[in-house]
């Protein structure tokens, strides 16, 4: 019987630690930095808001505030090997996830709009496909499926 080499999960991180002094690590990316004053810009704006509202006589009814979150469904890859203390670690297929962008929006007297959701895509095959669950009674409560590509 001729010999096969195998390696077992527990050989190979071993190997990765010992051997190459690895160890797994999330990818990293460069965050977005808040401004030291970001508490005195945010009561800045909140004052010319009211002031706005105040003196244009805007209705409750005609202010709106929006968000919107990204929703991911398929998530790529975001850990690796790689030397173990890495303040970078570069991976490949990153990018490769399946997500779509949820916009909320409600109007100061409470009215909360219907929930958008985002997909970005070529063609209609990047929206919900017509034999998922529930997407009839997503369309009867009056969702809207479409694609935005640009």
């Amino acid at each position: 019987k001729e010999f096969q080499f195998r390696c077992t999960d527990m050989f190979v991180r071993k190997f990765y630690h010992q051997t190459l002094n690895w160890s797994k690590r999330c990818a990293t990316k460069a965050s977005q930095k808040t401004p030291h004053n970001w508490e005195d810009q945010c009561y800045e704006l909140i004052l010319r808001v009211a002031h706005a509202i105040k003196e244009e006589n805007i209705p409750a009814a005609l202010i709106v505030n929006t968000d919107q979150t990204g929703i991911n469904y398929t998530q790529g890859a975001n850990l690796s090997w790689a030397a173990t203390g890495s303040k970078q670690v570069p991976v490949v297929g990153q990018e490769e996830k399946r997500a779509f962008t949820l916009v909320v929006s409600v109007f100061a007297d409470g009215t909360l709009l219907p929930f958008q959701a985002v997909f970005r895509g070529k063609s209609v095959i990047s929206c919900p496909n017509a034999n998922a669950p529930r997407y009839t009674d997503a369309n009867k409560a009056g969702f809207k499926f479409v694609f935005f590509c640009n």
